[in-house]
């Protein structure tokens, strides 16, 4: 089965994942989520790296306008993939409840997350240190692309 076939078959209540099959899909989702933070955070080195040069060297305002915005986006793409990542963890948490039994390492990995009525993806980390992180990193770039640099 393919994975649009897989879904339509579960929406449907037809097909039952093991636990084995949950944490597989799970785990699979992690390679590819490490791979756009490896993404998201190289995108966030340029953006700093170009902040550093307009406070180095000055800017015209435009400059300072199209790298504020891209710095700002490569933020908000950074919070989707992170909001994605909760979102997913909350949906393997969901899926693991119903099963009938789940292994010790399966049970401590629902108590650990905790089960909700459902799970949505936000730009809004639930961690507060994401939240903290995302925050000091704006206004860091923000700093350096609209503040004089000192002389002297």
């Amino acid at each position: 089965l393919n994975t649009r076939q897989r879904f339509l078959l579960r929406e449907m209540g037809e097909l039952h994942m093991t636990e084995a099959q949950v944490m597989n899909e799970f785990y699979s989702f992690m390679i590819s989520n490490s791979l756009y933070n490896i993404g998201g955070l190289f995108l966030l080195w340029v953006a700093f790296r170009a902040a550093v040069r307009i406070n180095d060297e000055g800017a015209p305002l435009l400059n300072k306008i199209v790298v504020t915005v891209f710095g700002i986006s490569v933020v908000a793409i950074n919070l989707q993939t992170q909001g994605y990542l909760e979102w997913v963890i909350q949906g393997t948490v969901n899926e693991l409840a119903t099963l009938a039994s789940l292994s010790p390492s399966g049970q401590s990995f629902v108590d650990t997350f905790g089960v909700t009525e459902s799970a949505n993806a936000s730009l809004i980390p639930t961690n507060p240190l994401f939240i903290v992180f995302w925050l000091s990193a704006t206004l860091m770039f923000l700093g350096s692309v609209w503040t004089e640099k000192k002389t002297g």
